[in-house]
């Protein structure tokens, strides 16, 4: 096969970064394609047919595949749907000198990304598999950002946990328990995965507004005067304000402000009702409730689960989201639960 000078469209750098599975049946071609390809790919799996390459591609999961489509055993897009499902978006490049509409339907069925027609053009192939894999390496570069970026926003989150509770040991881990028992509720209730993390960063940090609470009302060894409860009242919206400017990816000034607002209307800062009240926070009120309840505070011990049960079921569809009390009674009786 004929080498030509590489098209400047095509970085043969970032080429050369690649590994590479390469199936083809036809020995005479298989053997000139991948000593071709051995020139400009850092490593080159070569197999006889989709059954060898699919094995190859099992262990080695390499950056992208080519494939001849008609081949014995195993054909190329029967492999390219199993490898596509063990790595989705990994970039598959069709070799093909045919053109029955049957196999780009199939094609087009399991994702394939590129097709390249028999006789092969060098420069074509080679263009086929930087534009492919480029796009899934800068699909990864973002998921890799996003990633450190919620890790970053996961610590800061956690700093602020930390960092309200230091003014308050009667309420140490509060937050973290009220966490882990709300995730495992969205979870029960079959929420996706981002609406889970923002339950539980909302969670985290859903007192966060007692930093504006002076300590010695947070820590009063007695029942609170009225006047003293209206100051724990402002929490929510004390938190809701140092959150506001925050660009999270999740509601979370509006999770704070809402965790104590009531299905009835009957809570607080602003009297919402029912599906005025954001879901995330109608779970945190529930896993605040329990957890509240079957804790010591410094103006009486713990009341105990089965009180705090009593307190969600008879509040059921009154104070408290009957779906979210039902997932949470249903995790507490089979011992997924622990509140304290």
């Amino acid at each position: 096969m004929n080498s030509p000078p590489v098209p400047a469209s095509i970085d043969p750098e970032f080429l050369h970064s690649l590994s590479v599975l390469y199936v083809e049946d036809e020995e005479d071609v298989r053997n000139a394609l991948a000593h071709y390809l051995r020139r400009r790919f850092a490593n080159v799996d070569v197999a006889a047919n989709g059954r060898e390459g699919l094995d190859l591609f099992r262990r080695s999961r390499q950056d992208v595949v080519i494939t001849d489509i008609k081949m014995p055993v195993m054909d190329g897009l029967e492999m390219a749907a199993e490898i596509k499902t063990i790595v989705e978006d990994v970039p598959v490049i069709v070799v093909t000198a045919y053109n029955e509409t049957d196999y780009f339907l199939r094609a087009i069925e399991i994702g394939i990304d590129r097709y390249v027609k028999k006789p092969i053009n060098p420069d074509e192939l080679m263009e086929a598999v930087q534009k492919s894999t480029q796009v899934h390496m800068q699909q990864k570069a973002l998921e890799m950002a996003s990633l450190r970026l919620l890790k970053t926003l996961e610590h800061t989150v956690g700093a602020l946990s930390r960092a309200i509770e230091k003014r308050d040991p009667y309420t140490d881990g509060h937050q973290k328990r009220v966490s882990q028992m709300a995730i495992a509720i969205a979870e029960s209730m079959g929420l996706p995965k981002e609406q889970i993390t923002g339950v539980r960063m909302g969670a985290l940090v859903h007192d966060i507004g007692n930093i504006a609470i002076p300590t010695e009302i947070l820590t009063m060894p007695r029942k609170l005067t009225t006047l003293e409860f209206n100051f724990i009242k402002r929490h929510p919206e004390a938190g809701a304000d140092i959150l506001r400017d925050i660009e999270f990816p999740w509601p979370i000034s509006q999770i704070v402000e809402q965790h104590h607002e009531r299905l009835d209307g009957s809570g607080y800062p602003n009297s919402l009702k029912g599906d005025e009240i954001l879901l995330e926070s109608r779970i945190i009120a529930v896993a605040d409730v329990i957890e509240a309840m079957a804790s010591h505070r410094p103006y009486r011990p713990s009341l105990g689960v089965e009180a705090a049960i009593s307190e969600i079921t008879e509040q059921r569809d009154v104070l408290y989201d009957p779906d979210v009390v039902d997932c949470c009674l249903s995790l507490l009786e089979r011992g997924q639960l622990l509140p304290a």
